[in-house]
């Protein structure tokens, strides 16, 4: 073989792995964004399972990303691919977090939910078993009762 025809196996075989990279770094975000697309997080054991799988699509995310940067060492243009890379690690990384958010954010309603319902839980008995309301809160907590004999000096 002559020098021209290794460089150019050499070349094709660099130019067949790199679309490989490509593709894996694009799984290693999208797992968790195809499971939860936009909006689809709608129950609360959806989003514990988001919360649990979110770390380890960050560390697969950053394994890929390793492998394709060591691949780039090997390319001509190394700077661009290099930058390539980095543009996909944002892309992906913005993906999980997207869905991390909306997570978060349907646990957060579910726990306001939860306390709106203990209140209103908390206020049903106690007019029920008292006939009138007991103050939740503030200014009719702290003054006092109005059939309160009053103390002090008179």
């Amino acid at each position: 073989m002559t020098f021209d025809r290794i460089a150019i196996s050499a070349l094709c075989v660099m130019l067949l792995q790199s679309p490989a990279a490509v593709a894996t770094a694009r799984d290693g975000g999208t797992a968790l964004h195809d499971d939860y697309p936009a909006g689809s997080i709608a129950s609360v054991a959806q989003a514990e399972d988001v919360l649990r799988r979110a770390p380890q699509a960050y560390a697969d995310l950053g394994r890929q990303l390793q492998h394709e940067k060591a691949a780039c060492y090997e390319r001509f243009l190394v700077s661009s691919c290099l930058a390539d890379v980095q543009q996909r690690q944002r892309d992906a990384r913005t993906t999980i977090r997207r869905v991390e958010v909306e997570a978060r954010a349907l646990l957060r309603k579910e726990r306001a939910a939860e306390r709106d319902r203990a209140l209103a839980e908390r206020e049903r008995r106690a007019t029920a078993e008292g006939g009138r309301a007991i103050p939740l809160s503030g200014a009719a907590r702290e003054g006092p009762e109005p059939d309160a004999p009053k103390v002090g000096k008179e």
